[in-house]
């Protein structure tokens, strides 16, 4: 359907390789109209905020009759051919339902209003000279303090940057980390403004996503499928920790003598911590789980251990 269509697109902006993170909310927005559009009339979405979009409530007059929802070439010919065939009112009355809930899992899910994003859209240069790129520039400059030069005058560099005649132009499809280049290329001009450039730019895309989940097979693998998200989060510390330090956890935790060398204080008492917390941890699902048991009168099964002994008891 066409519908997969548009969501191909927008997760297309994740996986390129050009940074488009200037894209993203405009992107986004895009996506949940041509969405809405399938199943809603254009009159109740077209002119919303982005906010108030995040903020709709469907309600029956704004859906469109069951004729003219989309449900795809094939589908919508045999709905023209068979008007009257006994599968066609549940089959629209699916659609339609699975339609509804989808935008309303959108709607949770997608940052429709996100201030981050809306101020990274002013990284673009095609909204170089507009008052908004101005305003969000200030704001994205707020949010990225931190990572500025204090000894700059943020301010002055952003009036000139939008009133500059000798930067290139810049035409759709180009690439912004190039064009962004030429300002870079100006030393003492924009010193603050490439700073803040530079952090929106670099921010992780493209085929460099998909090696950091890859990475997760290092760690989750078959006999580690039920591993929770803050021991994962811990392994991976750990990891990058020796990793930065181009260390192995023996050489970094080696003693001189390990009977009477001197011990980590701090390492041992974070695996008493560790074990302490872990222990509650077991012990609060077993308690849930007996009462669960009670609940709804159920007979808790014996683990592969239990019933090993049991048999060889038996025997």
């Amino acid at each position: 359907m066409g519908v997969l269509a548009i969501l191909k697109d927008y997760v297309m902006v994740f996986q390129g390789s050009q940074t488009l993170v200037h894209k993203l909310h405009d992107r986004q927005l895009e996506l949940f109209l041509a969405y809405l559009a399938c199943f809603v009339k254009a009159e109740h979405i077209t002119k919303l905020s982005p906010r108030a979009l995040r903020e709709l409530v469907l309600e029956d007059h704004m859906l469109l009759p069951s004729k003219d929802v989309y449900v795809g070439q094939e589908a919508d010919m045999f709905r023209s051919q068979n008007p009257k065939h006994a599968l066609l009112v549940p089959f629209l009355a699916s659609i339609r339902k699975a339609y509804i809930t989808t935008a309303v899992y959108l709607q949770k899910k997608l940052p429709l209003d996100s201030p981050t994003l809306i101020a990274f859209s002013a990284l673009d240069p095609l909204l170089r000279g507009h008052s908004q790129a101005t305003i969000q520039l200030k704001r994205l400059s707020a949010m990225l303090s931190h990572l500025l030069p204090e000894d700059k005058d943020l301010p002055r560099e952003r009036i000139q940057f939008s009133v500059d005649l000798t930067l290139p132009k810049y035409k759709e499809g180009d690439g912004i980390v190039e064009w962004w280049g030429h300002v870079f290329d100006q030393p003492g001009k924009y010193p603050a403004l490439s700073a803040l450039a530079k952090c929106g730019l670099c921010i992780f895309h493209g085929p460099r996503v998909e090696s950091s989940f890859s990475l997760m097979n290092e760690v989750i693998d078959q006999r580690s499928g039920n591993m929770n998200a803050e021991t994962f989060n811990a392994i991976q510390t750990v990891k990058y920790t020796l990793r930065s330090r181009g260390q192995t956890a023996m050489k970094m935790f080696q003693r001189s003598g390990v009977k009477f060398g001197e011990e980590d204080r701090i390492m041992c008492r974070n695996i008493n911590n560790a074990a302490v917390a872990y222990k509650q941890k077991r012990k609060a699902k077993a308690t849930e789980r007996q009462l669960q048991h009670r609940k709804y009168g159920c007979q808790e099964t014996e683990s592969a251990q239990q019933a090993k002994k049991r048999a060889a008891e038996i025997e």
